[in-house]
């Protein structure tokens, strides 16, 4: 069988991360011709996601990892100000660091099998100029939805309207410079255009006996990503809202953020608005819940042969190949 390299560089937050495991492991479930390599990026400060760096290698053996050293952070960017700015001078730096990995630890180990393409992050398309340097072709994972991806292309165009979306548009012109978009979709879900564990692992099983003793459909589920952190206030609004509301739930909360690092708006919702939207979204027959019921069918259907996830994925081993 044919051999072929794949490097992937996602960014350092578990919602890029992860996917982009998902994605490199679905790939191989498809095709066994790659040998993947990604490309660990530690992020600027502590996050629960550095706990999940650590297990990769349990993970899938199929996939080899390669953790980065760290580049310097903006000293002068305030993360609060800008969290999408701020990662992305952070990543930016780390490119001599990508070029050495795949010169060094990549193409040299197996200079007999071809490296057939730089997966890289929405907000590692600086990279793409190290895969031009090395005549790789370049692919950005998008990780959203093809509807952002719409809209990351449209903002460029929306510069002299609307005096620019600087971070964003930057990355989005850049895209342009890649041969072709990955992106975690699929066509059911988006015709017009994983739960990730981190410090819990020795209350994973606790959690899921009381998931599993719980009636079907009875629990809310609340996790707010890697780096989504609230105040003290709004943890309390969030917690009375939930039990005003009547149902049982489970909600993953961090600790409130060190002053200066990301936090969400301090503008906060009420525990009678969160209450009356438990409720709502819990109700028997609910519009919101049978359009979840929906996808999520249609999901499993996409990713099984003769999907149409499946069938992308096809055509995406094909070009890559090729």
């Amino acid at each position: 069988m044919k051999k072929a390299q794949l490097v992937l560089v996602p960014s350092p937050g578990s919602g890029h991360l992860v996917s982009t495991i998902e994605f490199a492991k679905r790939l191989l479930d498809q095709d066994e011709s790659f040998l993947i390599t990604v490309l660990v990026i530690k992020a600027p400060f502590a996050l629960d996601v550095d706990t999940f760096n650590q297990s990769l290698t349990t993970i899938d053996t199929r996939i080899s990892y390669i953790t980065l050293p760290q580049a310097t952070p903006p000293d002068d960017q305030v993360p609060f100000r800008s969290p999408e700015n701020y990662f992305s001078i952070f990543l930016e730096r780390h490119k001599s660091h990508v070029k050495d990995a795949i010169l060094n630890h990549v193409m040299s180990k197996k200079s007999s099998v071809p490296v057939v393409g730089l997966v890289v992050d929405l907000f590692c398309s600086s990279m793409i100029d190290v895969a031009k340097e090395l005549g790789i072709p370049s692919y950005v994972y998008i990780s959203s939805s093809a509807g952002f991806l719409g809209l990351m292309l449209h903002l460029p165009t929306r510069k002299d309207q609307a005096g620019g979306y600087i971070c964003f548009e930057n990355h989005a012109r850049r895209f342009k410079d890649a041969k072709g978009f990955i992106v975690n979709t699929f066509t059911e879900l988006e015709s017009h255009a994983s739960l990730m564990e981190s410090n819990l692992d020795d209350q994973h099983g606790k959690i899921m006996k009381w998931l599993d003793d719980q009636p079907e459909k009875s629990v809310v589920f609340l996790c707010f990503g890697s780096i989504g952190r609230f105040s003290e206030a709004q943890v309390k609004e969030i917690a009375l809202g939930l039990e005003q509301s009547g149902h049982r739930f489970l909600c993953s909360i961090r600790k409130p953020p060190p002053e200066g690092q990301f936090a969400m708006p301090s503008d906060y919702m009420s525990f009678e608005e969160i209450a009356k939207s438990v409720k709502s979204l819990m109700e028997e027959g609910s519009t919101v819940r049978n359009k979840v019921k929906a996808v999520s069918e249609a999901s499993r259907k996409a990713v099984v042969e003769g999907g149409s996830s499946f069938a992308a994925f096809g055509d995406l081993i094909e070009i890559m190949l090729s």
